[in-house]
C-alpha cells in the first residue's frame, strides 16, 4: 500500500506542477464559461418564447365558443439541463397544432398549409453550430486531449530520462506501478474536471430564470461521474500506447492522430456514409405527399356513401350546408388535394332550422375524418421512420468511437437526445387521441355547439393540456445504460491491456 501511494503521489504531482496542468485547467474553465453564457442567454430566449407562446394559446382558448374551432397545442418546454448539452433543444418542432383532420408528422420539404408541426431555430447555420458549442462538447474534445497530454510520456517519457528503471530497481511490483500511475494522473484530472462543472452550475444559477431541482442536480452529479468515465478512458488509451511505444514522441503523434480521429472524424464519416448508402429505402418525401390525397378521396366516398344510405341526399333542402374544402401541400388547387381536409359550414337561420339530421351527420363523418387523418398520418411519417431507422443505424458504428458514445449517454441523462424529441412528437399524437376521447365523450361532434353557439357554447373548461413529462433519475440512467456500460467496457479492456503489456515490458 505503501508503494502505491508513493506512485500516486509521485504521478499527482509530477502533472499538478507542470505547465501543461496549469494551461489545460485555465483553458477548460474559460471555454467551459464562455459556453455557459451563451447556452444560458439562448435557454432565456427559448424560455421566454415558449412562456409567450403558451399565454397566446390561452388567450386564443378564451374564445373558443364551438367544439369545431378548438385548436389546441403541444408545445416543447426548454430543458434547463440543455445549458450542459444543447443536443436537439434547438432544433426540430417545438409546437404541435392539433386538428382533427390534421395527421401529426414531420417532412423535411418545405410545405404549405402551416404543418402542424412547427420548427424553431433560426435560418442562420452559423449561428447554429455556435450554438451546439456547450459544457459536454467542451468535455468531450478539450478534457479528452487533455487527458492525452498528462499520459503519453507517463511510461514512455520515464524510459527515455531513466528513471523508470530506477523505480523498476527500487523493487515496486509492476501491476502497482501501472495502477498507481493511473490513479495518480486520474487525481490530477480531477479537480479540472469538478471545477469545469462547478462553475458551469454557478454561471447557469446566477439566470434569473434558471432554477434546478432535486432532480436535475442528481442529473448534473451523474454528468460528472460520466465525464469522469470518459475522461478515465482517455488517459488509459494514452497509458497502454505509452507502454506499446518506444519514445514519448511517438506516443504523442499516435495519440493524437487516435483523439482526432475518433472526436472529429469518424462521426462525420459514418453520418456520411449512412446518407449516402442507406440502409434502409424509402420512397420519396414527394411521393408520400402524392399519395394522400387519394386518402381523402375514400374519404369523401365513404361519407358520400353514408348520406345515400340514410336517404339524406337532399339535405340541403332543409338546411343550407355549404362545406368549404382546404387543401394544400401537392400542388392541386382543389378537391382534397393535400395533406389534410378540413370543412368549415355556412347555415343560414341556425336557430329556426331543424338542425337534428345535420348533427347525426357530423357525428359520423367527424369521427371518419379522425380516422382517415390517421391512415395519411401513417402514410406521411413512413419517411421519418426510414430516417430514423438510418439514423439509429449511424448511431449503433458511431459508438465504435467512446467520445460519440459519451456523447450519447449524456444526451440521453440530459434529456436533449433524439429519443426524447421523438418523444414529444409521439406525446403530441397521443395528446390528439386524448383530444379526440374527450370530444367523444361529451358527445360534442354531435352536438348543436360544434356549429353554432345560439344554444349555449361549447363547454371547455376541462379541455386537455398536453403534459410533456420529463424523465426521473432511474429512467434517465436506464435509458442512457448500453452508453455507460459501453465506457466501463472500454476502461476495463484498455486496463487490463495496458496492466498485461506493462507486466510484459522489456526495457532492453
Amino acid at each position: 500500500m505503501a508503494n502505491l501511494w508513493f506512485v500516486i503521489q509521485r504521478e499527482f504531482v509530477s502533472n499538478v506542477l507542470t505547465s501543461r496542468f496549469m494551461i489545460g485547467f485555465i483553458v477548460c474553465l474559460l471555454s467551459t464559461a464562455v459556453a455557459v453564457f451563451v447556452q444560458v442567454d439562448d435557454y432565456e430566449k427559448r424560455l421566454a418564447g415558449y412562456n409567450t407562446a403558451f399565454r397566446e394559446a390561452e388567450t386564443a382558448a378564451q374564445k373558443w365558443n364551438l367544439y369545431s374551432k378548438i385548436k389546441p397545442k403541444a408545445y416543447r418546454k426548454p430543458n434547463p439541463l440543455s445549458i450542459f448539452n444543447v443536443g436537439t433543444e434547438n432544433f426540430g418542432a417545438n409546437t404541435v397544432t392539433v386538428e382533427l383532420g390534421k395527421p401529426v408528422f414531420e417532412l423535411s420539404l418545405p410545405i404549405g398549409g402551416g404543418a402542424p408541426a412547427q420548427k424553431r431555430g433560426s435560418d442562420n447555420p452559423f449561428l447554429e453550430m455556435f450554438l451546439t458549442v456547450d459544457v459536454v462538447f467542451i468535455f468531450k474534445i478539450v478534457l479528452s486531449a487533455l487527458a492525452i497530454l498528462f499520459a503519453y510520456n507517463t511510461i514512455s517519457g520515464e524510459r527515455e530520462d531513466g528513471t523508470l528503471k530506477l523505480v523498476l530497481s527500487n523493487a515496486i511490483p509492476r501491476d502497482t506501478i501501472v495502477l498507481g500511475k493511473y490513479l495518480g494522473g486520474m487525481l490530477s484530472l480531477f479537480p479540472i474536471v469538478l471545477m469545469s462543472l462547478i462553475v458551469a452550475l454557478i454561471i447557469a444559477l446566477s439566470s434569473r430564470v434558471t432554477a434546478f431541482d432535486s432532480n436535475d442536480i442528481a442529473h448534473i452529479v451523474l454528468i460528472f461521474a460520466v465525464s469522469l468515465l470518459y475522461v478515465s478512458t482517455w488517459y488509459l488509451l494514452g497509458l497502454l500506447l505509452s507502454i506499446w511505444t518506444k519514445t514519448a514522441a511517438t506516443t504523442l503523434i499516435l495519440s493524437m492522430f487516435i483523439w482526432v480521429m475518433l472526436t472529429s472524424v469518424h462521426s462525420n464519416v459514418v453520418a456520411f456514409a449512412v446518407e449516402k448508402l442507406p440502409p434502409y429505402k424509402s420512397n420519396p418525401e414527394s411521393a408520400a405527399l402524392q399519395s394522400t390525397p387519394d386518402v381523402w378521396d375514400q374519404f369523401k366516398k365513404e361519407r358520400d356513401a353514408y348520406i345515400k344510405q340514410r336517404g339524406y341526399e337532399k339535405i340541403t333542402h332543409s338546411i343550407t350546408w355549404e362545406p368549404k374544402t382546404i387543401s394544400t401541400g401537392t400542388g392541386k388547387s382543389s378537391g382534397s388535394g393535400g395533406y389534410y381536409f378540413v370543412e368549415s359550414y355556412s347555415i343560414i337561420s341556425v336557430d329556426s332550422a331543424d338542425t337534428a339530421i345535420f348533427q347525426e351527420l357530423l357525428g359520423y363523418q367527424e369521427q371518419l375524418r379522425v380516422e382517415y387523418a390517421n391512415k395519411v398520418e401513417a402514410i406521411l411519417n413512413k419517411p421519418a421512420e426510414e430516417r430514423e431507422r438510418n439514423a439509429k443505424f449511424a448511431d449503433m458504428l458511431s459508438r465504435i468511437s467512446f467520445a460519440d458514445t459519451y456523447d450519447f449517454a449524456v444526451g440521453t441523462i440530459t434529456g436533449t437526445d433524439r429519443q426524447r424529441y421523438n418523444d414529444f412528437i409521439q406525446g403530441a399524437r397521443a395528446y390528439k387521441r386524448e383530444i379526440v376521447e374527450y370530444l367523444k365523450d361529451k358527445e360534442a361532434f354531435s352536438s348543436r355547439a360544434w356549429f353554432s353557439d345560439d344554444k349555449g357554447a361549447a363547454e371547455l373548461t376541462d379541455l386537455p393540456v398536453f403534459q410533456h413529462q420529463r424523465l426521473s433519475l432511474s429512467e434517465s440512467l436506464s435509458r442512457a445504460s448500453v452508453d455507460v456500460l459501453i465506457l466501463v467496457a472500454w476502461n476495463i479492456v484498455l486496463f487490463m491491456t495496458a496492466y498485461v503489456s506493462f507486466l510484459r515490458y522489456d526495457m532492453s
